[in-house]
């Protein structure tokens, strides 16, 4: 690739929707600014060299001298939001877990907590669908305090789209790094492997840097048996309660093997990318006999956003003190399966509660006090050499 064909700032970026590496030619830009005469702009060798978007130059126009206000994926027609293309790197995580396991729940608590955080790492939505998915998402579960519904399955996930401005450094010129969110349903997850939209959860798979695999302690039959039942009930789908859709260990294979043939990764080989285990609902657990006590570090607030960076030796523990417990609870095959699919060195096992504490029989919130919902997303950053690690 031609050194002027690269986008402004990266040559590493990808199409959010159809997957496919983008360069400047592309992307097609046009001018908006009148309605009824949008036509494409197209970029001088000076807009090249000089990192900036092309002028409409049409005479008559409305827009004559001003800027593109639009800039399209030439593959698949999608529109990328203008400032998708200045970023100094492109992140994209994908979040995968069954129905019920609460991936709405935890992206709406971490992102608003990252945002709310008091971090140097200002996140902020680049397009109008992720900003209104995220006001109406926090105004359900911060003001409403409304449990979220599921999201809906047999529709092609939509990917959300953020940046993060890192304001730590005193340059001139302020890193920025793109992040792109893909959350599909739980349900299409389940079927995935003999699902129509399979294809495009492989994609999404193949797109991205990093997993999110979340997983819902109430589907290990030994801890379902042993939660009171009022919690069961507020914390679980009533069809789950008495049966869970698959053992955890099949899930865990399953997401595995599909992982592998997205990537194309040989079946004796391990899954190297970076991937976060995330087991949910950690409030549920409080009232097990064999629980993880109260001098857990996992049952402690966590030190990432205080300290600003992430807190190498209080993850170590939490994985440490959630693998225990797991064996304690006799889900030894559970672990193995996590260690012979995904490169050690690449996993983290992390606890959190969205919520803080479980819903109410009518599944409302009280106030919502999210339990170390940054975790995994602090790690993943680290990793970037984008937070720095303690």
């Amino acid at each position: 690739m031609l050194f002027f064909d690269s986008l402004f700032h990266s040559d590493e970026a990808t199409c959010p929707h159809c997957l496919r590496k983008l360069s400047l030619s592309n992307v097609r830009f046009y001018c908006t600014f009148d309605p009824n005469r949008r036509h494409e702009v197209f970029l001088s060798f000076f807009d090249k060299m000089k990192q900036r978007l092309p002028v409409c130059g049409r005479n008559f126009c409305k827009g004559r001298g001003i800027p593109a206000q639009e800039a399209v994926c030439r593959f698949c027609g999608e529109q990328l939001p203008l400032q998708y293309l200045f970023h100094k790197r492109y992140l994209s995580f994908c979040m995968l877990g069954v129905a019920g396991a609460g991936k709405s729940s935890y992206l709406t608590t971490m992102l608003h907590e990252f945002k709310y955080s008091n971090l140097p790492w200002v996140l902020q939505p680049i397009d109008a669908r992720t900003l209104k998915v995220s006001q109406q998402n926090d105004q359900n579960v911060y003001e409403a305090r409304h449990c979220l519904a599921g999201t809906e399955s047999g529709v092609a996930p939509k990917p959300q789209q953020w940046i993060i401005r890192d304001t730590t450094t005193k340059a001139k010129e302020m890193p920025t790094y793109a992040l792109t969110i893909y959350d599909g349903a739980g349900e299409d997850c389940e079927r995935i492997g003999d699902n129509e939209l399979d294809p495009v959860i492989s994609r999404y798979i193949a797109g991205s840097k990093m997993f999110v695999i979340m997983f819902d302690p109430l589907l290990l039959s030994s801890v379902r048996a042993a939660v009171p039942f009022d919690i069961l009930a507020s914390s679980m789908a009533q069809d789950r309660q008495s049966s869970a859709p698959a053992n955890m260990v099949t899930m865990v294979n399953a997401l595995a093997n599909y992982i592998r043939q997205s990537l194309n990764i040989a079946p004796n080989k391990l899954i190297d990318r970076q991937t976060a285990v995330v087991i949910t609902k950690l409030d549920t657990l409080r009232e097990l006999d064999n629980d993880f006590g109260s001098s857990a570090v996992v049952m402690k607030p966590s030190p990432h956003a205080k300290m600003r960076g992430f807190v190498e030796a209080d993850s170590s523990m939490v994985d440490l003190e959630i693998r225990d417990w797991l064996q304690r609870q006799g889900e030894t095959a559970f672990l193995d399966a996590i260690d012979a699919n995904f490169q050690a060195d690449k996993v983290r096992v992390f606890g959190v509660s969205s919520f803080g504490q479980p819903p109410d029989k009518l599944r409302r919130l009280a106030a919502v006090t999210p339990h170390r919902v940054l975790d995994p997303i602090m790690w993943m950053l680290a990793n970037e050499k984008i937070v720095p690690t303690l």
